[in-house]
């Protein structure tokens, strides 16, 4: 793979994690109930640790880019668009974070079709799979504040 290609698709993919981090960030800080402000902070933590992997892949090329194979349970895929609201309850949160992680997923599996070159492809491949592990954790979370069991 070109170093430049690789360098640049590297920037990009950071880039994404920095704007998914300030994102959550000035969710958190726009939220009225604390215990949803937590969750989008955690929300962007996660973000600025993804952004810390990509950053030592950049500097190292030949690291091994993969990661955990999770489970997909297409629940973000079932649910509609999420605005923002600083009167979020918990379960529109993590409505709204786990359509934003089938968002970046997305993009990614839709660079990876797109690159000709199979090494940058399967780079773009392991990333859409970081995000889909965050989204799947994510709708688990969901699902349990959306549907949650009454005996």
């Amino acid at each position: 793979m070109d170093p430049e290609v690789f360098d640049q698709m590297v920037l990009e993919a950071i880039a994404a994690e920095i704007a998914a981090r300030d994102f959550y960030l000035w969710a958190a800080r726009q939220m009225k109930d604390p215990g949803v402000a937590e969750i989008f902070q955690r929300l962007s933590r996660e973000e600025n640790e993804h952004r810390a992997t990509l950053e030592t892949l950049r500097f190292n090329p030949l690291a091994r880019v993969e990661f955990a194979r999770a489970a997909d349970y297409g629940v973000a895929e079932q649910e509609a668009e999420m605005p923002f609201s600083a009167d979020m309850s918990l379960k529109e949160a993590l409505h709204l974070a786990m359509k934003k992680e089938e968002q970046a997923a997305a993009t990614y599996r839709a660079c990876a079709g797109a690159c000709r070159d199979p090494e940058t492809s399967k780079i773009y491949l392991e990333l859409a799979e970081m995000e889909r592990g965050h989204k799947c954790r994510l709708e688990e979370l969901f699902v349990n504040a959306a549907y949650p069991e009454s005996w």
